[in-house]
């Protein structure tokens, strides 16, 4: 049996790609909740870090599939406190060795809760 990870059990759902961006989704639940009662930012970081990561590395060959986020920016515009939400990532440019990758998280309502941006690297293939 495969060791949970910290994507299972934060319970992100991954919807794949949509549209050209990388879907996934969340169920709210109490454990998302920071100590005022709405949804943590670091919930949304994690839900857009995930979904524009994916975006770029979900782009390549499988055998490269082997990075990380250099640095994200993230802007929060609005709270949440229950249903689901849904974090949608798109590749925007990519080189040899980076990409840049934006992304937003919006409620049921399509209402927008957060932006953001990143940097992607990959590293060099260890299976060469």
């Amino acid at each position: 049996m495969k060791d949970k990870n910290f994507n299972d059990e934060t319970g992100l759902n991954f919807l794949g790609f949509v549209d050209n961006h990388y879907a996934i989704d969340l169920e709210i639940e109490p454990r998302h909740h920071n100590v005022m009662g709405f949804v943590h930012g670091g919930v949304l970081c994690t839900l857009l870090d995930t979904a524009m990561a994916r975006s770029f590395f979900y782009s390549l060959p499988e055998t490269q599939r082997n990075g990380a986020t250099l640095e994200m920016k993230i802007n929060f515009l609005k709270s949440s406190t229950a249903g689901k939400i849904t974090a949608y990532g798109k590749l925007v440019n990519s080189t040899k060795q980076t990409a840049y990758v934006e992304g937003y998280v919006e409620n049921e309502e399509g209402q927008l809760l957060a932006k953001a941006s990143a940097t992607m690297m990959l590293f060099e293939n260890r299976n060469s």
